[in-house]
């Protein structure tokens, strides 16, 4: 019983180092993880923030950037093609295989405001989506009728009313009405998707529309 007693005695210190061990290794893998996980979470964070639907200066075309897997993707509305994008830096970007790069830009107040496109094509966040027609009230619409001239030539005119799916455009020189829908309280799109309207507004009445680029049309006062 001695013996026994000696024996337990000299193995009790070495279990309680083994165990000792066991315990300071899992602490550490789990701090370890959540560490990890943290970081994973900080990044899928910062990702999210860069999601969303951008505008290309012409104001038809528009790139998604959207979040799957923790990994950044751009998809092209008007052919569906999609990039799975490479983060080489905090805001810069490229597209995996053709190494198109993308370079996110934030405002005065720290929100992502535009991406800019292989170093020289300047797209704006919107907070709408394109592809999805957006319902208005007739009050929304009735702010943006009214008679408006061209800017370079006072000359011609449209007439913007009211319909039941959005705004109907009659072009006074030749009578032609383009109907179109609402996808934003101020951006519009004829049927087929290639005639954008972007109107500016002052308070509760608009003062001008943006036909395509830069065509600027000015509200009769």
């Amino acid at each position: 019983m001695k013996t026994m007693n000696s024996f337990n005695s000299a193995i009790a210190p070495s279990i309680r180092v083994v165990i000792g061990s066991i315990l300071f290794a899992s602490a550490f893998l789990a701090a370890n993880c959540f560490a990890q996980g943290d970081v994973q979470q900080a990044k899928t964070a910062a990702l999210e923030k860069l999601s969303g639907y951008y505008q290309f200066p012409n104001n038809v075309a528009f790139v998604q950037f959207k979040l799957k897997d923790n990994t950044l993707f751009a998809k092209q509305l008007w052919d569906n093609k999609a990039y799975q994008l490479t983060q080489i830096e905090e805001t810069t970007f490229e597209s995996k295989e053709e190494g198109y790069k993308i370079e996110f830009l934030i405002d005065s107040s720290g929100r992502f405001t535009h991406a800019k496109i292989m170093g020289r094509i300047m797209t704006t966040k919107v907070g709408f989506d394109p592809k999805v027609i957006k319902q208005l009230s007739v009050a929304q619409l009735k702010r943006l009728e009214g008679t408006y001239s061209l800017t370079d030539d006072n000359s011609l005119k449209i007439d913007i009313r009211p319909s039941a799916n959005g705004l109907t455009i009659k072009q006074l020189w030749d009578n032609k009405e383009i109907a179109f829908t609402p996808r934003s309280e101020t951006f519009f799109l004829n049927e087929d998707g290639t005639f954008p309207l972007t109107f500016l507004l002052n308070g509760k009445e608009a003062t001008q529309v943006t036909c395509f680029e830069n065509d600027v049309w000015l509200k009769a006062k």
